[in-house]
């Protein structure tokens, strides 16, 4: 994008607030062209974390945001960072520096994981959302940010057994963190909400006669939907190792499974039936 006194604010001031502006100051002379070209080809004009501007330091606009910043000299890059210049690369360091300095203002593959579960979270997609949250926490599991995010989808998928095991070993600084607490505090919630009383009804007709195939899968389908996938999955393959035949237990067990895309238990669960399949 080439700078005009129109566009001034807008690409530089109002763009740098999203993502980092690389400003390119040249002019028509051979020192520039090399950079020119490798600046084009590294930032495109769809880059999403990075924006490329091209002032020419012959034309008014150029030569004036050049003289408000203090330069001396073309070919120079300046990056632009909320508004404020924050590094600059002049003559031949531009080739030589310009992909680890790209590098530095690109995100993570987990930041790009984690914008990834933040767009299926607004498309309603939780489980979907979960699963990038997953890949982002298993990249970086010392990283709160990752591991937070993570555990409140999974509160809100009602993984409850999964957002158990993410948050109740934290140390004592992420303990003290408002953005746990916040979690413990929806996590048990969530818990109390999943133990109703019709959950702990059928608990104790399944305890009274486990072996009661109809009341087994009642109990394994109410332990899914409150969040224990894992001890709905353990009852429904009992029930499958005595009879596999039963094409109502194996419907909810195949239909458990297929809510859980990215959770280790779908892996081994699929396996043990393919066990006793085969």
């Amino acid at each position: 994008m080439r700078l005009t006194e129109q566009n001034v604010k807008e690409v530089i001031v109002d763009a740098s607030m999203q993502k980092a502006v690389f400003i390119f100051f040249y002019m028509n002379a051979p020192e520039c062209e090399k950079a020119g070209t490798a600046l084009r080809s590294a930032i495109s004009d769809n880059n999403a974390y990075l924006s490329l501007v091209e002032a020419d330091v012959s034309e008014p606009v150029g030569q004036a945001i050049a003289g408000q910043l203090g330069l001396q000299s073309v070919p120079t890059v300046v990056i632009m960072k909320n508004g404020r210049p924050v590094e600059a690369l002049q003559g031949d360091e531009i080739v030589e520096k310009l992909q680890p300095t790209i590098q530095k203002y690109m995100p993570s593959e987990g930041d790009m994981l984690l914008k990834a579960a933040l767009s299926e979270v607004e498309k309603g997609n939780i489980a979907g959302a979960v699963v990038k949250a997953k890949e982002a926490y298993n990249l970086d599991p010392k990283n709160l940010e990752y591991k937070h995010f993570y555990a409140q989808l999974c509160i809100k998928d009602k993984q409850l057994e999964k957002a158990h095991e993410l948050l109740d070993n934290a140390g004592r600084e992420e303990q003290e963190m408002q953005e746990y607490k916040d979690l413990i505090s929806a996590l048990a919630l969530a818990d109390q909400a999943a133990d109703s009383p019709a959950l702990k009804e059928l608990e104790a007709k399944f305890s009274n006669d486990p072996e009661n195939a109809d009341i087994a899968t009642s109990y394994a389908a109410a332990l899914a939907e409150a969040g224990k996938k894992g001890k709905a999955l353990e009852i429904l393959f009992t029930l499958l190792q005595k009879d596999l035949s039963n094409a109502e237990v194996k419907k909810t067990f195949l239909d458990l499974l297929n809510t859980m895309q990215g959770d280790p238990l779908q892996k081994e669960y699929r396996r043990k039936l393919y066990t006793i399949m085969y």
